[in-house]
């Protein structure tokens, strides 16, 4: 097919497809190769849910990319650059597969309600959309988060599959991503806000005006690097004690919920929330402890 591109049919090419997709987790999980095949080192997933089913995934690499006249072929079947080459694997049954750049995309594609290349190079983006109630989202294991989505814990499993040298991957809202991005240059500061705003779209990151202005004052925090781990968790700092003497101020329900407002206030400007408040009260000192996490849905 031209540039390193080949077609893979028949018996050899099923001998080398990936296996079904069956979650939105799996099709991460494949995009997520699709970007290492192709030597990225940097990969930045933004996602959004809507209406609590559609599920937008946009992948952004600086990996080789895509000649702009395969754009649409890679998501055909068969069609790989790794034809050569392809990469083993382990499914969920121990079966050994095999990988190759694009070999995934038309599994994808087929899944997905649309699914595009926004930009083939300098940074490569791609962009899929999912009905969740036809491909649906594996069940949040753990019932203590607020958030009930398992794709973070994907990127995890994906820093530990390719250790100990994996890609370092970042997770997030939009307007997260795009701040990561300001900050590791990809896209420009020195941008006028809507040349910016412009610029985001273009690869997939929809976010309003008034979203880049919150962006570039740094309003916005930078996503953080998926651990292999899981979720990175801060843990609790070592309680510090002055003593036992002091005052204890009475902090009533009035209180809390002032409080809880002007926290999940602060937090809803990074595009966080928080989730509960509880608080402990001790001779001359008050603990607050809130739990924040990354909802769902994208605030505007």
């Amino acid at each position: 097919m031209g540039l390193g591109f080949a077609r893979l049919a028949g018996a050899e090419g099923l001998r080398r497809s990936p296996g079904s997709v069956r979650f939105v987790e799996d099709a991460l999980l494949e995009l997520l190769r699709n970007s290492r095949d192709a030597g990225a080192r940097n990969i930045y997933v933004a996602s959004t849910l809507k209406t609590r089913r559609y599920r937008t995934l946009t992948v952004i690499d600086d990996g080789c990319g895509v000649p702009e006249t395969h754009k649409r072929l890679i998501f055909e079947p068969g069609v790989t650059t790794r034809h050569l080459d392809p990469i083993p694997y382990l499914n969920r049954n121990d079966d050994v597969l095999f990988h190759g750049a694009g070999l995934s995309l038309y599994h994808i594609k087929s899944a997905a309600l649309s699914a595009e290349i926004l930009s083939a190079a300098s940074p490569t983006v791609i962009r899929v959309i999912f009905d969740t109630d036809t491909l649906p989202e594996k069940s949040l294991q753990s019932g203590s988060r607020p958030s009930k989505t398992n794709l973070r814990a994907t990127l995890a499993k994906f820093v530990g599959q390719t250790a100990p040298n994996p890609p370092r991957l970042y997770y997030a809202s939009p307007a997260q991503i795009l701040a990561t991005l300001l900050a590791h240059r990809i896209l420009h500061r020195d941008e006028e806000t809507k040349r910016l705003g412009e610029a985001a779209r273009d690869i997939g990151l929809e976010v309003s005006s008034r979203t880049v202005q919150r962006v570039v004052a740094g309003a916005v925090s930078v996503a953080g690097e998926v651990v292999a781990d899981g979720d990175t968790v801060v843990k609790g700092r070592a309680r510090r004690r002055n003593g036992t003497e002091g005052p204890i101020l009475s902090v009533g329900d009035e209180d809390l919920r002032e409080i809880f407002a002007v926290l999940r206030r602060a937090a809803r400007s990074s595009y966080l929330d928080i989730a509960g408040l509880d608080v402990e009260k001790l001779p001359g000192e008050v603990l607050l402890r809130a739990h924040i996490y990354e909802p769902e849905e994208e605030y505007e």
